[in-house]
């Protein structure tokens, strides 16, 4: 396999052709790990709010660069409570390493610098990671000033969360890919009446359209307050 992901994650398909962002700075996050093969630069740190995209991008570098048979391993750290720091041994070895959720070992001294270990081997190697992050750098959250600085000297984009037109986008996408029998005018509807950020309304979408199909029937907005209480 060109490509690894962990075996507690989905395998999501996420690409980069299925991130929907009319966002100049997005644009240009896409255009540089597509091209961070091209550049001198071995790291990339990307930080934004929740449901703003990091984890997709994350999975869409592992997919793009697998089919280009780059070796690639997603890690996040949300959970990293679970595992032992030196489940990083050996990533120094992948072309592409994406760390997802790195604000969640903050504070925690013994992953910090096992952080920085990995990042020095990969530099070393002239291998290529990236970063997600809620945190911006600028918000010195990070103990081991050595990492931080380590970390700094790469590039640092701030991710855009996507406006109501691309969130639009972003769940016909997902009715029309998973055949669900929800009417388009559902998705009007919640963006107009559901205070959510784009993580749950998706989460709702696929609740929706589960049901429509277990029930057989469109789901429009007529009957769509019984689904959302």
């Amino acid at each position: 396999m060109n490509q690894l992901i962990l075996p507690y994650q989905k395998n999501i398909k996420h690409t980069f052709d299925n991130f929907f962002t009319d966002n100049n700075n997005n644009i240009q996050i896409i255009d540089c790990i597509k091209n961070i093969y091209n550049q001198k630069n071995n790291h990339i740190y990307i930080w934004g709010d929740r449901s703003s995209g990091k984890s997709h991008l994350l999975h869409s570098a592992c997919n793009y660069y697998g089919e280009k048979n780059k070796n690639c391993v997603y890690f996040p750290l949300n959970d990293y409570k679970n595992f032992k720091c030196d489940i990083f041994n050996g990533f120094e070895e992948y072309d592409l390493v994406c760390i997802d959720n790195l604000d969640s070992i903050y504070g925690d001294k013994e992953w910090e610098y096992s952080l920085f270990i990995l990042l020095n081997r990969i530099l070393n190697a002239e291998k290529k990671i990236i970063f997600t992050s809620s945190l911006s750098l600028a918000l010195d959250r990070i103990h081991l000033k050595d990492l931080q600085s380590r970390i700094s000297w790469g590039l640092i984009f701030m991710i855009n969360k996507p406006n109501d037109d691309i969130k639009e986008k972003i769940l016909k996408n997902i009715i029309l890919e998973k055949e669900y029998n929800i009417s388009l005018d559902v998705i009007k509807y919640l963006l107009k009446k559901e205070d959510r950020d784009i993580t749950s309304l998706i989460d709702l979408i696929h609740k929706t359209g589960n049901y429509s199909l277990s029930i057989n029937k469109k789901i429009s907005t007529k009957n769509l307050n019984n689904i959302i209480k």
